[in-house]
């Protein structure tokens, strides 16, 4: 056992070298503490025995709010839930209540092509603005009432970004360096990682703090470009420490040579474990993950160290569900309070009384313990 630690590491120490050699500066020592996060608790735990806290939040159900698509990314700002639905972004209170919508497709002044990904930023002025990217920028939004604002203009498709403070943004392109420091008007201070088509997955929110620092997860691997908005450079890092058959950005990049990105994931999900999702809330955090097999593990951290679950040994003892797929749709949400998580549960799921398949899905707003 101590042969095969030993291996994992130099493994990863191999990565990350090889890694810097193109893309700068790197760290070795992993953003989230040393632990076993591989060790999976075999008996049976109920969900509210995970996270005793939690908010059921049934999202209203009409012709103006209807929810569509799979995969809405959840932005939770000021105890609203801006929710992406195809091209359009839909506003909810906290209870759920229906607000208004943000839906200005099109090619005229104001209009956006598509939604490539949103933000909600705060402005100058304090107010809160829907920030929605794609083709040659940012069109801009207030949120409270959906009017357009103003566009930043800018030579680059806007995959992905993130607010980090009233003078940084981080930004995904798909040019020759991918990440890019910006200020709020789009103008570019530092770019950083050499386009790198083996470990380019986009995701909803890839971006998450931990200890004031903004990372990017990399594909499903555990590194990351980590931002250090104090020292305004950014790094790559292992996310969790290194252990054998988790991803990384080499061993995507082997099989990305092997086989092709046509084949490369079925390839990969045969023999190693995929790190979905990464949310760190405080100095807690949550993963989510895919094994071998479609095996999906929930991974927890706390002050006593790390839990992983089998999502098949979760008995949901909230609200009576299928099953507990919607586990895996903590990529998709994010919240704005400390210690607070967010899952979706699709109406077609739930076992309760009153609920039609074609009603908009609910939420489970849970708190870390």
């Amino acid at each position: 056992m101590m042969n095969k630690v030993i291996t994992c590491c130099l493994i990863g120490i191999t990565v990350l070298l090889s890694a810097c050699t193109s893309n700068e500066g790197c760290t070795e020592e992993p953003l989230f503490p040393l632990g076993d996060y591989m060790s999976v608790a075999s008996e049976k735990v109920e969900l509210s025995s995970i996270f005793p806290h939690y908010r059921l939040i049934p999202l209203e159900t009409n012709d103006a709010s209807l929810i569509g698509g799979r995969g809405n990314k959840i932005i939770k700002r000021d105890s609203c839930f801006y929710i992406q639905s195809e091209n359009t972004i839909l506003c909810f209170n906290q209870e759920g209540r229906f607000l208004h919508r943000i839906a200005h497709q099109g090619n005229g002044p104001g209009e956006y092509a598509e939604i490539a990904d949103f933000d909600v930023v705060p402005s100058s002025g304090g107010e809160l603005e829907v920030w929605i990217s794609g083709a040659s920028g940012w069109q801009i939004y207030d949120a409270q009432s959906g009017d357009f604002v103003r566009r930043i203009q800018t030579d680059s498709y806007i995959h992905q970004f993130h607010y980090v403070n009233d003078r940084t943004l981080l930004v995904i392109t798909s040019d020759d360096c991918i990440f890019h420091i910006c200020d709020l008007d789009g103008n570019i201070r530092k770019s950083f990682y050499e386009k790198d088509l083996a470990n380019s997955a986009h995701k909803f929110n890839q971006f998450f703090t931990y200890q004031g620092k903004v990372a990017y997860q990399l594909g499903d691997t555990q590194t990351a470009i980590v931002y250090d908005p104090e020292a305004d450079d950014c790094f790559l890092q292992p996310i969790l420490q290194p252990l054998e058959n988790v991803l990384t950005p080499s061993i995507s990049q082997d099989y990305y040579d092997r086989y092709g990105d046509l084949e490369q994931y079925d390839r990969l999900e045969e023999s190693y474990t995929l790190l979905s999702t990464v949310r760190a809330v405080g100095s807690k955090g949550a993963f989510t993950w895919m094994a071998p097999n479609r095996d999906y593990l929930l991974t927890l951290l706390s002050s006593t160290g790390y839990q992983t679950f089998h999502f098949s040994s979760i008995e949901n003892d909230i609200i009576h569900t299928k099953d507990n797929r919607f586990l895996a749709t903590l990529i998709c949400c994010e919240g704005d309070t400390d210690s607070v998580l967010l899952f979706q549960i699709p109406a077609e799921f739930i076992q309760e009384e009153g609920v039609n398949e074609e009603d908009n899905f609910w939420l489970l707003e849970v708190e870390l313990e």
